[in-house]
């Protein structure tokens, strides 16, 4: 019983392994006979490949390590009409990518200047003309195009429809196809022709920043040749600095050029302006190349990282640098709101403002302009943003040129007393009306006289600082001469760019060749006006402020800067420390120092802006300015600040558009004042031993 069971089993086991071994059979047949054409001719039309991954750009923190931007990931979508067959099948992929895009609520990458409904009409009132910054008019893309394409049957100046007409026909787009699908796949189509005839040099991105469900429905459609890729975009930490911090975009055709010998590919994303572009050497990281291979529906067979045959290493991305930047973005966040609560209310006509705050060595706590705009929605915002007439794009703090009014007088008394045309205890009779020039019928009064028909009597320089007597300092510049004004006015950095890695305007400083530019004669009586910060005197923000802390400093000139600290893409490392650039030495006399000092001093303490100073928990030196910028408008508003006053730390300045009087603007100074040294302590705590702060 027992042989015949054990009989029974082997002829089991081996009837099974036979059916195992005809079925394993049957399958090679299948593969190497039956298919065996088909496979051939698959393992022999993959497509191989190369292609550059982009690195993550370094983050960008603060002068305590706050994250301000950063990296988050994304999907984008590509095209790829190589795989997606002939015209028809080209036409009818982009088709159904155009529907999952509705159905979706993907929005698309489309630039061709006709409405997306007919009857059709162009978006641009000069479709076939760009016009530069000079009003110089070139071709446009779209006319480029068309010269290149050489459509058929075209009149001279088509309207949009005939335009339309023209590239369905160009395109091979089915008459069957709606007009609103129509114009939505010519659009896509123009994009691609734009590259492929090279009048776009940028590479086509579809779609950017899709989510997972318009993915999912691209794969399950099946659309060869539309690519999905994770790439990383910038993901802002904040809502302030908006103006400072800048933008990334693509490379423009302009550009290439530049671009190009830098060892940067055509779709790469650069810093645009602010400090992404300042610094776009530093958080650029190092791109990578893969290796790829696709077979002949696109479908990826397999990738690696390329090893580069002469040296052996693997080519992947290398994450670009961090950036830290001496701004204290709490600091900011309490300038950005206090212009925001207080400019609107000044006066009926106030227009925008601008403020910088900055340390003793040029570097930059804090620099707003206002209005503003968010960071993160920027290009989501930027046609409503450009039409505002309020021009919140416009960086006011390093471009906003004004005239300093009163805040001068403090570089005028300098140069007075360093040239010795005027003492620290000589003392100029305010007569009211300025008589040094008696033929003139209209003599030039001080604004005590013209307001209050008094005058200021006999004051020092530190009483007409306090006071800011106009007839003190029309004498004092004539005295000094426009030619020393203008020397003393250049070693504190007025009217020339103050060395900012960002872009910022110069300025300029009244003078016979500043008035011979702008056509108009120099008479000896305009230095009086040149003295108070009048006439063709124009200066930024971000010059007052440095101007200011070049003074109290003792006259050391030091470069702007936002630059603290850079650090490895890990942390691990310091790359590179900024050091304090010293572009004048002033060398100021102590007790001419001293007398300068007190006058701002008494203006914080004792004059009109001293009820906003008089609480705060550290004394204040001041100067408020009034700077006239019509007959019919009201002035201008500025006040510069520094403080403590026995030791000062920071340096600011606030320009207020037609703010009415400086003196307003003290309230926004207070505020500023107040949380830098509330909050100074707690931020600047050392750091544990051995820890490494980021």
């Amino acid at each position: 019983m027992d042989g015949k069971q054990f009989q029974f089993r082997t002829r089991t086991v081996l009837l099974i392994l036979a059916a195992v071994f005809l079925a394993f059979t049957g399958v090679l047949y299948n593969l190497q006979v039956v298919h065996g054409g088909y496979y051939l001719e698959q393992s022999t039309r993959k497509i191989a490949n190369t292609e550059t991954v982009q690195a993550a750009r370094g983050e960008i923190l603060d002068r305590y390590g706050r994250v301000l931007v950063s990296n988050r990931a994304s999907y984008q979508v590509s095209l790829d009409t190589s795989l997606m067959g002939d015209i028809q099948g080209r036409n009818t992929t982009l088709l159904k990518l155009l529907a999952v895009c509705r159905e979706q609520g993907v929005a698309w990458t489309d630039t061709l200047c006709i409405s997306g409904e007919a009857p059709f009409s162009y978006t641009q009132a000069r479709p076939f003309e760009t016009l530069s910054a000079d009003g110089t008019a070139s071709p446009s893309q779209l006319a480029r195009l068309v010269e290149s394409l050489k459509l058929k049957d075209l009149p001279e100046n088509p309207t949009a429809g005939q335009m339309v007409d023209a590239l369905r026909a160009y395109f091979e787009v089915d008459g069957s196809v709606g007009e609103a699908e129509g114009r939505a796949l010519v659009g896509v189509l123009y994009e691609l022709a734009l590259r492929s005839k090279d009048v776009a040099r940028t590479s086509y991105v579809f779609a950017r920043d899709v989510n997972i469900a318009f993915i999912t429905a691209v794969k399950e459609g099946k659309l060869s040749g539309v690519k999905i890729d994770t790439v990383t975009v910038r993901q802002y930490e904040t809502e302030y600095a908006a103006h400072l911090l800048g933008q990334v975009g693509p490379i423009y055709a302009e550009d290439w050029d530049r671009y190009k010998d830098k060892g940067y590919s055509m779709n790469d994303t650069v810093g645009k302006d602010g400090v992404e572009a300042a610094f776009e050497d530093l958080l650029r990281g190092t791109p990578g190349t893969r290796d790829i291979e696709l077979n002949q529906s696109g479908k990826v067979v397999s990738e690696n990282w390329h090893v580069n045959a002469e040296t052996g290493e693997v080519e992947a991305p290398k994450p670009g640098n961090n950036v830290m930047l001496t701004a204290d973005i709490k600091l900011q966040e309490v300038v950005e709101e206090s212009l925001k609560r207080h400019v609107p209310g000044m006066t009926d006509e106030t227009e925008g403002a601008a403020c910088v705050v900055t340390d003793m060595t040029g570097g930059i706590l804090a620099m707003a302009s206002y209005p503003t705009f968010s960071p993160e929605s920027y290009s989501r915002d930027y046609n409503a943003l450009s039409a505002d007439p309020l021009k919140p794009l416009f960086n006011r703090a390093l471009q906003g040129l004004y005239a300093p009014g009163s805040t001068i007088k403090m570089a005028v008394a300098a140069g007075g007393l360093e040239e010795g045309v005027i003492s620290t205890t000589e003392e100029i009779l305010d007569t009211g009306r300025y008589k040094h020039y008696d033929r003139i019928e209209d003599q030039p009064m001080c604004w005590y006289y013209r307001q209050y028909g008094r005058t200021h009597g006999w004051e020092n320089v530190s009483e007409a600082i306090r006071d800011s007597c106009n007839i003190y300092f029309y004498e004092t510049g004539l005295r000094l001469g426009i030619e020393k004004i203008d020397t003393y006015a250049a070693l504190f950095g007025l009217g020339q760019k103050t060395g900012l890695e960002l872009y910022e305007e110069a300025g300029e400083m009244a003078g016979p060749a500043t008035s011979a530019k702008h056509g108009q004669a120099w008479y000896e009586g305009d230095t009086m006006y040149a003295a108070i910060g009048q006439g063709n005197t124009k200066v930024t923000p971000i010059q007052l402020a440095n101007y200011v802390s070049t003074l109290v400093n003792g006259g050391s000139h030091y470069a702007t800067h936002l630059l603290k600290t850079v650090k490895s893409s890990d942390f691990s490392q310091v790359v590179e420390e900024y050091r304090p650039e010293i572009r004048d030495e002033i060398n100021l006399d102590p007790a001419n120092l001293a007398a300068v000092k007190k006058g701002m001093g008494m203006v914080a303490s004792e004059g009109s802006a001293a009820v906003y100073f008089k609480d705060l928990g550290v004394t204040v030196g001041a100067k408020t300015g009034t700077a006239q910028v019509s007959r019919n408008s009201e002035a201008n508003a500025i006040l510069v600040a520094f403080a403590p006053y026995e030791n000062p730390e920071i340096a600011l300045s606030i320009v207020v558009e037609k703010g009415g009087s400086g003196t307003l603007v003290a309230a926004i100074a207070a505020e500023i004042l107040d949380y830098y040294f509330s909050a100074k302590g707690a931020m600047e705590a050392a750091p544990a031993e051995n820890a490494l702060a980021r």
